[in-house]
């Protein structure tokens, strides 16, 4: 019994494993943030949250094809394993907009509520597109602070619209 204790002890069964190293990736890179307002053309907020970066699709901010005259910010961001994997929590902010520093759920919320206020053919009143948009959600409070800007999204689009309309009648008329 002994000679076979021993013999396994030369084999190495008794060694203890070394632990296990923790290895951890980042990421870093860059967000556009876009100015969100009930004013900011449609155009422009499909470039919000585009990231760009060497781990990304785009690698720099060139290649995205931001329109002149577009008023946005370029914040820094990280990822790390743990954050990706283990699950904690997301202290992401969307800094760029009418209300402050606000969460990136509700950057998504309010940019969303934007495109559907902005949208051409659009027959929905603001209390439609915000109960659309927090059927699922538990930002009640962020609600009612987005009804006001989305109110004034429906009337600045439907006074574009308008004021489009009469140029071309206008335009119309004198040819």
């Amino acid at each position: 019994m002994i000679y076979w204790l021993l013999r396994l002890r030369r084999r190495g069964f008794f060694r203890r494993l070394p632990k296990e190293s923790k290895v951890i990736n980042k990421i870093s890179g860059q967000e556009i943030q876009v100015f969100l307002d009930y004013n900011t053309p449609i155009e422009h907020l499909s470039f919000d949250g585009v990231r760009f970066g060497q781990q990304f699709r785009y690698k720099s901010l060139d290649e995205i094809g931001l329109p002149e005259k577009c008023n946005f910010i370029i914040k820094p961001i990280q990822y790390s394993s743990d954050t990706l994997f283990h699950e904690e929590p997301s202290n992401e902010t969307h800094d760029h907009n009418v209300f402050g520093i606000i969460s990136l759920e509700e950057a998504k919320l309010l940019k969303k509520g934007l495109l559907m206020a902005r949208m051409q053919d659009n027959n929905l009143e603001s209390s439609e597109i915000i109960s659309h948009l927090f059927a699922d959600t538990a930002h009640s409070n962020f609600a009612e602070k987005m009804r006001h800007l989305i109110n004034q999204a429906i009337q600045s689009s439907k006074s574009n619209i308008d004021g489009t309309a009469n140029k071309d009648q206008s335009t119309s008329a004198n040819q």
